[in-house]
């Protein structure tokens, strides 16, 4: 029978370069210690997963946070909330716990920059029946019994996420980041005195300052929140709060629409500003959904053949219709389709048409799930390597060149000023 082999996972982490200055560079973010900031981007999102053997869950961004929108998402796992970390975000509504529910992972943020993988993981340990890989069962066994600021400092020291969180970062954000660690640490009295203006400046009128704050809001620091279900209640785990905030009741199917409700009152406070905000949903990867149902399709085809060997062989698949594409298997000794023996000969050849079809369906699907995982892999590629040496080691380049050829034009000869001639009347 013929055979297709199952869609590829593609790999997030194609072969690194092995120039010694793009390895010195990888090396860095390795042995950095820090975290950096991380771009609003679902791919990137699911790449810290994957980094972490998490294959089987995918990050989708949302769009909107209207509930008639959100109402159509009636299977994501988890939501995040990426917001401006401002005055507004310090209001907060909810019941504080002084202890965590029974079967609550919750952890502390103890690390700066960190509060988009804080924020993935705050979900994931609360996730059960989905399987999470090695690494992640691992660590949420590891830190079960720990508080949440031990568990904060456990993610710290988690390797994997952290080098894939900062996969993405430059030279000079680590540099940045750096200088900031420094001048926290840096004694107050020895602190160089700021040099003292000239003149005052005028006071800014209202409009101006309203311009001021809007660009403050996008260019300023932003913060990632978790929201997931647990125990049939809504929980906000936001990694600097001390405890995570129950926020009431909520349903399987209407867990977006919750979320949606808590993520409008948090926007409502920012007045004129509401679309500098991100959501992510984290629900089942369609991968591994598509290559299940292209196997049990694959199963149910084999035994239609098998039954249709019994009635009349001359019915079955010919070979051409084999080598044609399509996918086939024995069923398993535990699928027994009983079903099958009831139909006609003419009843089995139009399940098997049917089947057929929407065994084509299902491929035309893996095959752009595979391209769309192809795009993604080169983007992600792209945004983790940093061009500003290049681009630097470029403009000196031009620079040099741009002297060398001043030096050597030639100088033109002056031309002899020619006498003016003399009129008379």
């Amino acid at each position: 029978m013929a055979s297709r082999n199952p869609i590829k996972r593609i790999n997030f982490d194609p072969a690194p370069c092995t120039a010694p200055e793009i390895r010195s560079m990888v090396k860095q973010k390795e042995n950095w210690g820090g975290w950096a900031t991380t771009l609003n981007d679902a791919p990137i999102l699911e790449y810290i997963m994957r980094q972490v053997g998490c294959d089987d869950i995918a990050v989708k961004e949302l769009y909107s946070m209207e509930e008639e929108y959100l109402e159509l998402e009636k299977s994501c796992y988890g939501i995040i909330f990426l917001m401006p970390y401002n005055e507004h975000y310090e209001t907060v509504s909810g019941e504080e716990l002084s202890t965590l529910p029974d079967g609550m992972w919750y952890s502390n943020q103890m690390a700066d920059n960190a509060c988009a993988s804080y924020a993935l993981l705050n979900i994931l340990m609360n996730l059960k029946g989905v399987p999470l890989g090695t690494q992640l069962e691992g660590f949420r066994e590891f830190t079960k019994d720990l508080l949440p600021p031990h568990r904060g400092q456990a993610v710290d020291s988690f390797t994997s996420i952290k080098n894939a969180h900062n996969s993405f970062c430059f030279r000079y954000e680590i540099e940045d980041a750096d200088m900031t660690l420094f001048d926290e640490a840096y004694p107050e009295d020895v602190k160089p005195e700021p040099k003292s203006k000239g003149r005052k400046a005028r006071a800014t009128s209202e409009e101006q300052q309203a311009a001021q704050d809007q660009v403050d809001q996008i260019q300023g620091p932003h913060h990632y929140i978790a929201y997931v279900r647990v125990a049939g209640s809504l929980w906000e785990l936001d990694g600097l709060k001390q405890t995570p905030f129950k926020l009431g009741p909520c349903d399987p199917d209407n867990f977006a629409a919750c979320v949606g409700k808590r993520m409008r009152e948090l926007t409502s406070r920012c007045k004129d500003m509401s679309i500098d905000f991100a959501i992510f949903a984290l629900e089942a990867a369609r991968g591994s959904k598509l290559e299940e149902q292209h196997q049990e399709n694959a199963r149910a085809i084999g035994a239609v053949e098998r039954r249709l060997q019994e009635i009349n062989s001359e019915s079955c698949l010919s070979m051409e219709a084999m080598k044609s594409g399509i996918f086939v298997l024995q069923p398993l000794p535990t699928e027994t389709f009983t079903h099958l023996s009831e139909l006609t000969e003419q009843q089995l050849l139009e399940h098997r048409a049917a089947l057929i079809q929407k065994q084509r369906e299902v491929e035309v699907e893996m095959d752009q799930l595979f391209n769309e995982e192809s795009r993604k892999a080169v983007e992600l590629a792209r945004n983790r390597h940093d061009y500003e040496p290049f681009i630097f080691e470029m403009a000196a380049m031009v620079f040099e060149r741009q002297m060398e050829e001043k030096a050597n034009k030639p100088k033109p000869t002056p031309k002899p000023k020619r006498k003016a001639k003399k009129g008379g009347c």
